[in-house]
């Protein structure tokens, strides 16, 4: 084809497409009819799939859904609403409404709580008794109880971990029968149905390390035979064109491995860079939730540096079969591979005090534990329904993105009726 001839594939076609006046037509009639004879217009558009959808390539098809952010009120807009809901009796009926059995373990922690409030408070009320004993005479009484007000918040606050590291060592001897544990869905098989994507989300990581990280968990998922009821999705918020690149080939190396084991049902891998990077990590999670989440029961949430092996992934999947109300279980996380003296030092803390840290914090929260964004496994449903989140309105620091989304999602989840557990023994 000659270079000054239009390609057919680049000309655009007009959606009512004007009919030519006829050749024999007198010229004042078609001015009178208005009819105009447009130049064919060249689309500078590339009709390249792969260059107009490049995710189509890594990606699954996508299935829309709803993950609707309700906007913040504010606080003194809640503290008003719930207390005029308080003086005229709507939250009774609104709790009658949405009211569900009480579980066990929701009472147990009613009764632990208020211990543990009872002896925070006496034990910083003593320290800082012998505190004010031993202090010296000062001239202005301002700073003596200043100096004892700030002791006493300091006290509590060291406190507080000491009951709770004391708790855990309680429960490494004695047990926690109202806890969630990983041994009470031993020995029992995982639905097909339990669809459960991994999720890891990125931005200008070191791709070496990520992707050998993944592979390690894609491997031992497969290892378990139940690698077809999982699917691993690279979420990808990376804005270097050289680490998007890496990325992608590391994709490619990474499901050529995997697809090289064809003994055992493997993982699919996919990879999704995003163009629209909005709300950073939340954003990135809440936008595989609208493209993808209505395919998946649940989804397992890893950082970067995350590796995890495929039966604790599969016996959290069982989990969530086995506890229908639990919106998401965390995980005990623990630090590996660390390089410098001082990450070393938090390593090696981690490894002697996380344990008891982790079961004391069991312990106390029961079904109404902490998320600390990663190494946990959410019921996608609710998720998208409840823990979507809206920007602060206002100006300054306090307005804008949530920065620590993990700990609201929880807030929300469990505001829903759904239990959030921190599973030590996984």
């Amino acid at each position: 084809m000659d270079k000054n001839q239009t390609s057919r594939a680049d000309v655009v076609t007009p959606l009512h497409p004007v009919r030519p006046a006829s050749a024999t037509a007198a010229p004042a009639a078609v001015a009178r009819r208005g009819v105009s004879y447009p130049r064919p217009i060249v689309s500078r558009r590339s009709m390249l799939r792969e260059d107009r959808h490049p995710n189509s390539l890594t990606a699954p098809p996508v299935h829309r859904g709803s993950m609707p952010a309700r906007p913040w009120r504010g606080f003194w807009n809640g503290v008003g609403t719930a207390t005029l809901m308080r003086l005229t009796g709507r939250n009774k009926e609104v709790a009658r409404q949405t009211e569900q059995p009480q579980q066990p373990w929701q009472a147990a922690a009613k009764q632990r709580r208020a211990v543990f409030l009872a002896l925070t408070v006496a034990s910083s009320a003593l320290a800082t008794t012998l505190f004010a004993g031993v202090q010296p005479n000062y001239d202005s009484a301002w700073l003596e109880y200043g100096q004892l007000a700030l002791f006493a918040m300091l006290s509590t606050w060291v406190v507080t971990g000491f009951l709770t590291a004391m708790m855990g060592f309680w429960v490494m001897l004695q047990g926690d029968e109202q806890s969630l544990s990983a041994r009470s869905v031993d020995g029992k098989d995982l639905s097909p149905d339990a669809r459960t994507a991994i999720i890891m989300p990125i931005c200008n990581e070191d791709v070496a390390t990520v992707f050998a990280g993944l592979r390690a968990t894609c491997e031992s998922v497969a290892a378990t035979g139940k690698g077809k009821t999982f699917d691993v999705f690279v979420l990808s918020d990376s804005y270097d064109p050289e680490i998007a690149a890496a990325e992608r080939a590391a994709w490619e190396e990474l499901r050529s491995a995997l697809a090289s084991s064809p003994k055992q049902p493997q993982v699919e891998v996919y990879y999704r860079l995003r163009a629209r990077r909005t709300h950073r990590k939340a954003g990135n999670v809440a936008d595989f939730c609208r493209r993808w989440g209505k395919d998946y029961k649940y989804m397992v949430v890893l950082d970067a540096d995350s590796v995890m092996s495929g039966d604790c992934i599969v016996s959290m999947a069982k989990l969530m079969e086995a506890n229908p109300q639990a919106g998401i279980i965390q995980t005990a996380t623990q630090a590996i591979g660390h390089v410098t003296l001082h990450a070393r030092a938090q390593q090696f803390a981690s490894r002697v005090t996380g344990r008891l840290f982790t079961l004391g914090m069991q312990y106390w929260q029961l079904g109404e534990s902490h998320y600390w964004g990663h190494n946990a496994i959410i019921r996608v449903k609710p998720f998208m329904e409840h823990c979507a989140l809206a920007p602060i309105k206002g100006t300054g620091g306090m307005s804008g993105g949530i920065m620590s989304h993990d700990f609201v999602e929880a807030a929300l989840m469990r505001r829903a009726g759904y239990h959030v557990w921190l599973c030590a023994d996984l």
